[in-house]
């Protein structure tokens, strides 16, 4: 009996797509892609943003040196990538409760929904979470991104807050928004952070606490039936 041919691995090592047929030119590159990008994120939750070099992502993908250039100009700009792809997910997962709660603003349960996403996934991605607090502040690509999510986090607050019916009709009056903002999502992280730690392991405790968060902010909208004379006043 003659000895049994083994098996080609040519036809194992062609990229194939979902559909089992064999992947493009374009889906082979968004695959390598793909796996440098899980493989930098891979290295920076396990040691920080320094171990991103080149030939340490390539490595770690099982890739040669020369491929990583083939997709990103430097490691910059996998940075770059990477971490847009890392905050943008927790934006849009946040959008959505926002804007559930907004189609129902007297359903103190559409609000509550509002305030458990964003605990449960930083809750569920507690790496990526810390990684976000640790580099806001550093001139990185990474920091520049955690600060545009930041941002991006206040504005869409201030939006909320004022299709909630908060004045928003002077320079103070929307400064005063940002403030509820900030306030709002430092509440948020601390209390994530203490869930993380053990400090507060009942997440429905934390919405409660972060609903009456809300309860104390709700009065500025007080201000917009007040007289401007009486706001003057109270403010000196």
């Amino acid at each position: 009996m003659p000895p049994s041919r083994p098996a080609s691995r040519s036809r194992s090592a062609t990229p194939t797509s979902a559909a089992g047929r064999p992947a493009s030119r374009r889906e082979a590159k968004l695959r390598t892609r793909r796996r440098l990008l899980e493989a930098a994120r891979r290295l920076i939750l396990t040691g920080g943003e320094t171990r991103v070099a080149a030939s340490a992502v390539a490595k770690e993908a099982g890739l040669g040196g020369a491929t990583f250039y083939e997709h990103f100009q430097n490691r910059d700009d996998l940075l770059l990538a990477l971490s847009d792809e890392l905050f943008a997910e927790l934006r849009g997962n946040l959008a959505q409760r926002r804007r559930e709660a907004l189609a129902s603003p007297s359903d103190e349960e559409k609000l509550r929904e509002e305030f458990r996403t964003p605990l449960e996934i930083l809750a569920a991605n507690p790496d990526l979470f810390r990684l976000a607090l640790r580099v806001r502040h550093l001139r990185s690509p990474l920091g520049e991104s955690s600060r545009r999510l930041a941002g991006s986090t206040r504005r869409d607050v201030v939006d909320e807050l004022e299709a909630r019916g908060y004045p928003a009709r002077s320079a103070q009056e929307r400064r005063r928004l940002e403030m509820i903002a900030d306030i709002h999502i430092a509440a948020t992280e601390t209390l994530a952070l203490g869930y993380l730690a053990g400090r507060y392991p009942d997440l429905d405790e934390l919405v409660d606490m972060l609903v009456l968060v809300t309860r104390g902010t709700r009065l500025a909208r007080s201000w917009i039936r007040r007289p401007a004379e009486q706001r003057a006043a109270g403010a000196v």
